[in-house]
């Protein structure tokens, strides 16, 4: 899997010269974890980090477990000692990822350090308030239970603004302000936790399709939510509500203001067939036009139900996203349905999990 850089998120401080171990340490692992048949020499090639330095970590994590070394490769007639393959323990710790963005519906996974789904579980009822604080605990401690390998960090991608501390700020759909869910879900564990806004989860999932650092999506569901990485960054903007697109308004009938995201669901509600479809791809892609414009992003995903037509929606919004742009050169903007089905959320939580706590681990 691709990891995101966890030292350039926005809301981030300044690194510090007390971080730069644990920094290089990530980078390291990061480099082990999605490079195959690396030795030490490659890493410090790969990171720029001096050979002395890539030892001295490597031989650190070897002994905490985290990496591996596989055996000699064949020198192959060269002089001097063979390099040693290195990899990650795959058995050195699993992660736990919880999705919370569908409607009376939580489900979550144990995966392996290398993305594997290990096991699955969910939780269905009417998920709001106390009730849904509550679901999600059960949820996690199920999931604890039904795995070998010890757990080393918790993810969860909810619904609603999620600031940079894990705290869910506002989530209509779940009846939560000013929740310190990931504070309070670390301290019951004790394990690194963080939540994310689904979006958020989701497209970082799907950066790792096709390697490209510029991404826009939205997810079609009970509401309309969006989410950006630009030149590899998360934006999650200054008040935590980069791709609040469904709250954006439009004119309606008689003129009248309505959302964005009520016009969808209206034409949503109408039924599925392709006219309407098309038309729900024309309005995303009239609102995604500026934005496309604004930052030139090669590529925009939209992910919805499995029961939606979404690759219909996306077609739609792709041409009205060429017609309304029109630059002389370059490439016009595609847009692609998802790629992870529903999935997405736990393996853009582990991604991002990984980026973030796995030198802590």
């Amino acid at each position: 899997m691709v990891l995101p850089d966890p030292w350039t998120r926005s809301d981030s401080k300044k690194l510090l010269p007390t971080d730069a171990r644990a920094h290089n340490r990530t980078l390291v692992l990061r480099t082990v974890l999605r490079t195959p048949d690396v030795s030490r020499a490659d890493v410090a090639r790969i990171t720029g980090l001096s050979r002395i330095t890539v030892s001295d970590l490597v031989g650190g994590l070897v002994g905490d477990g985290l990496l591996i070394e596989t055996g000699a490769r064949e020198s192959k007639g060269r002089p001097g000692k063979p390099a040693t393959p290195l990899q990650v323990n795959p058995l050195a710790f699993a992660i736990i990822a919880i999705d919370l963005s569908q409607p009376h519906r939580f489900h979550g996974a144990v995966l392996s350090i290398t993305g594997e789904i290990l096991h699955r579980a969910e939780v269905r009822g009417d998920l709001t308030g106390g009730g849904a604080l509550t679901a999600v605990v059960n949820l996690i401690a199920r999931l604890q239970s039904a795995t070998a390998p010890r757990i080393g960090g918790i993810g969860i991608g909810s619904p609603g603004i999620v600031d940079g501390s894990g705290t869910v700020v506002e989530s209509t759909n779940l009846g939560w302000r000013r929740l310190p869910l990931a504070t309070q879900v670390s301290e019951r564990f004790g394990v690194p936790t963080i939540v994310e806004n689904d979006a958020n989860a989701a497209v970082t999932a799907e950066l790792n399709v096709d390697g490209s650092e510029d991404l826009l999506l939205v997810r079609i569901g009970t509401g309309l939510g969006g989410a950006a990485i630009v030149n590899g960054h998360l934006v999650r903007g200054a008040n935590n509500a980069a791709g609040e697109l469904g709250h954006i308004t439009m004119p309606g009938p008689g003129d009248s203001p309505v959302t964005v995201e009520a016009t969808i669901q209206h034409l949503l509600e109408q039924g599925g067939d392709l006219g309407l479809l098309q038309r729900v791809g024309a309005v995303l892609g009239e609102q995604l036009a500026p934005v496309v414009a604004m930052l030139d992003v090669p590529e925009i995903v939209i992910e919805g139900p499995h029961d939606l037509d979404v690759a219909a929606i996306a077609a739609a919004a792709e041409t009205a996203i060429a017609g309304l742009r029109r630059i002389g050169t370059g490439h016009p903007c595609r847009v692609r349905p998802g790629s992870h089905d529903e999935d997405v959320v736990l393996i853009g939580m582990a991604d991002l999990l990984l980026s973030r706590t796995i030198a802590t681990i």
